[in-house]
């Protein structure tokens, strides 16, 4: 059997084959019977184009061709048919009455010999001789097709729903491919010397749009052109390279199977197969440039964002950034970011890009929109309201705030089954409904950001306790400072300035704002043990005995014993205890020295001898920050720490401002602890 019989007899088969998978495995859908019809007259076409192909006679011949035009006028009808309950458009009486009385007519001329009036052999094969009416013919036959093809196109449009604007995509492709080959069957009639592709163009059409009807992983035109252009441009590089190849070792072996040559064309091939997919990539990039043009760096960035946004613990930047990238690579008039609450799990706008909310764009945790997000992996279209049985029992208040914010997409950010938070874009900037393939890169962004989102979530948690209990803690310890102050009012606010000025010399020693906190509690608790002191003595404003001096000492270890019990995250008890301790062992309550003296109290050491210099006390006036500082230097390295002191030194040497500052940072009770935390 010869190509000439063998094409039309695979159109029958395919059809057929197409017939039963439609039948079998195709959708409840009122177009599913027309379009069952319609390819069985396909079927009826290929077959009948057969018979005429294998009939030796000339007369059995032109009988079988009558019945071919009738399988094509009705093909034709039926398409017509099928696209109208596919798209749900109205018949227009002013065109499909003309359609029927046409059909009818020309079906009562093909017997006539008006249409069709004999056979002819080409040099392809057997061909019609066509009558005077044969226009007539071909008009009544087009126009159904035209008539489809313009209703598909308006309902590409129209419609929202992403599935039908693909499928209509494809059966348009379809319609031009049958409309393109069924006109090739003509021309060799009319002179043009060209094979009949009409049956090639049938089974494409009905490849098509049976896979337009199954609605398998249908990729949108667009990125079909898109993936076309690519391979395209990758095969003439490829044949370009081998084509190359093949003349030069034909030029220069004269044996082109010669062990040389073969050995050669074998390394090129594993050399292309080792290159063909980074080439492959490399040209999908460059041709997706040239289709996105101003959109591509946006779309990139947000193929690209979670990479980017790995780690990022910082909520707003992160909501910001995420925000921004999807309005600008999706072209969203607004896009807006809700994110529950922690109090009562109702979801609100926490950040927005491009147009403000109408209204309060806001949703109740008991609402069945959350509800669903919940329970849904894949994007939430707004076409689904009424399909979705859970979003049936929407309330009418949170339809009229998806309406009014002209919302289009709901994409769930979902981590571990647990709804982090949800993201709602409004229309795009041209007026036309979100891809597929955008639908997809929307849904790969929000499973892997919802993570992120997560994670940020705890942490900002996680320091707002954090702030919370290290306010209430600096309260306790102010509260408790207090209570040795108002047993002495010659030395109020002596413990809060010597904690500001052991932090600042902390500082000025590089030390972390970590040990900076420690020493500043340390500061505020270092004389706490006086309450066990008299306050007889404690405001004396004579001379002290020795006795009264031995009980004054001993206020280091009640300190110590008071505070014992709680477990601070730095060494505050010790560095209490010692804070009296000297380099040369001169110190109490335990006589320490040198390295046995911690650094927390070395430092609280001169801090309490330079505040305690500058002050008032009940027994002298105050003896001046010059005092102070000499003091310090002439027992430097002596009595206190060398590195302590010289940081006291350059920290207020002839800088009298700064400790004015320092000073009144104390009297203001600045909480420089809860500053460290919270920046």
């Amino acid at each position: 059997m010869n190509t000439y019989l063998l094409i039309p007899l695979i159109e029958v088969i395919f059809c057929l084959g197409l017939l039963v998978v439609l039948m079998i495995s195709g959708k409840r859908h009122i177009a599913r019977r027309p379009f069952s019809v319609f390819l069985f007259f396909m079927t009826l076409w290929g077959f009948l184009i057969f018979m005429m192909r294998a009939s030796p006679d000339m007369t059995d011949a032109l009988l079988w061709e009558k019945f071919v035009f009738w399988a094509i006028l009705s093909a034709s009808l039926f398409f017509y048919r099928f696209t109208v309950s596919l798209t749900g458009a109205r018949p227009n009486k002013y065109f499909i009455y003309p359609l029927y009385i046409s059909y009818f007519v020309v079906l009562a001329l093909i017997p006539t010999g008006l249409v069709v009036n004999g056979m002819q052999v080409m040099w392809y094969g057997k061909a019609p001789i066509i009558g005077p009416l044969f226009p007539l013919y071909v008009l009544c036959a087009y126009a159904p097709l035209v008539r489809s093809a313009m209703l598909l196109a308006r309902h590409f449009r129209r419609t929202r729903i992403i599935d039908e604007r693909i499928r209509a995509q494809y059966i348009i492709v379809g319609v031009g491919a049958m409309f393109i080959g069924a006109t090739t069957d003509y021309l060799p009639v009319l002179g043009v010397n060209m094979y009949p592709l009409g049956i090639i163009g049938n089974i494409l059409f009905c490849l098509i749009a049976t896979t337009a009807m199954l609605r398998h992983n249908l990729l949108e035109m667009k990125v079909v052109v898109r993936k076309l252009a690519t391979y395209s441009l990758t095969s003439v590089l490829i044949f370009g390279v081998f084509g190359s190849l093949i003349y030069l070792l034909s030029h220069f072996f004269r044996d082109f199977m010669s062990p040389v040559s073969l050995t050669i064309t074998i390394v090129a091939v594993f050399i292309a197969a080792s290159i063909f997919q980074p080439v492959l990539s490399r040209l999908q990039h460059m041709v997706d440039r040239w289709f996105f043009r101003e959109r591509f760096a946006h779309i990139l960035t947000l193929r690209r964002f979670n990479q980017e946004i790995k780690g990022d613990l910082d909520l707003e930047q992160l909501s910001s950034s995420l925000v921004t990238a999807v309005a600008n690579g999706m072209q969203s008039q607004g896009v807006y970011l809700l994110l529950p609450s922690p109090a009562n799990g109702n979801y609100s706008i926490y950040m927005y890009s491009g147009r403000k909310s109408q209204g309060r764009l806001h949703f109740s945790a008991s609402s069945p929109l959350v509800a669903t997000l919940k329970q849904q992996h894949n994007i939430v279209d707004i076409t689904d309201l009424d399909v979705i049985p859970s979003l049936i029992s929407l309330t009418a208040y949170d339809r009229q705030t998806l309406e009014k914010n002209g919302i289009e997409l709901l994409v769930p950010l979902k981590n571990n089954g647990h709804l982090a938070g949800m993201l709602l874009l409004s229309g795009r900037v041209p007026d036309e409904p979100y891809s597929k393939e955008e639908r997809q890169l929307l849904e790969m962004v929000g499973a892997d950001v919802a993570v992120n989102i997560d994670n940020a979530n705890l942490y900002e948690n996680m320091k707002q306790k954090h702030g919370e209990l290290q306010k209430a803690m600096d309260g306790v310890i102010h509260a408790v400072s207090l209570v040795v102050e108002t047993r002495d009012p010659y030395t109020a606010g002596h413990q809060r300035r010597v904690a500001e000025l052991a932090r600042a010399i902390a500082k000025e020693m590089g030390l972390s704002e970590w040990q900076q906190m420690g020493i500043h509690v340390a500061g505020l608790l270092h004389d706490i043990g006086k309450v066990a002191v008299p306050s007889e003595i404690l405001s004396k404003p004579g001379k002290i005995t020795e006795n009264e001096f031995s009980i004054i000492k001993n206020h280091c270890q009640v300190g110590y014993e008071i505070l014992q019990r709680i477990d601070f995250p730095w060494p505050v008890t010790r560095a209490i205890l010692q804070h009296h301790e000297r380099l040369d062992g001169s110190g109490y309550p335990e006589g320490l020295s040198g390295e046995d003296i911690i650094l927390e109290a070395r430092i609280l050491g001169v801090a309490d001898v330079v505040e305690a210099m500058s002050s008032h006390r009940p027994y002298r006036p105050a003896l001046g920050l010059d005092s102070a500082l000499q003091e310090i230097s002439q027992a430097r390295g002596i009595l206190y720490d060398t590195e302590v002191v010289d940081a006291c030194l350059a920290l207020l040497k002839k800088n009298e401002p700064k400790f004015e500052r320092i000073m009144a940072a104390a009297a203001t009770h600045t909480d420089y602890a809860l500053e460290a935390v919270t920046n």
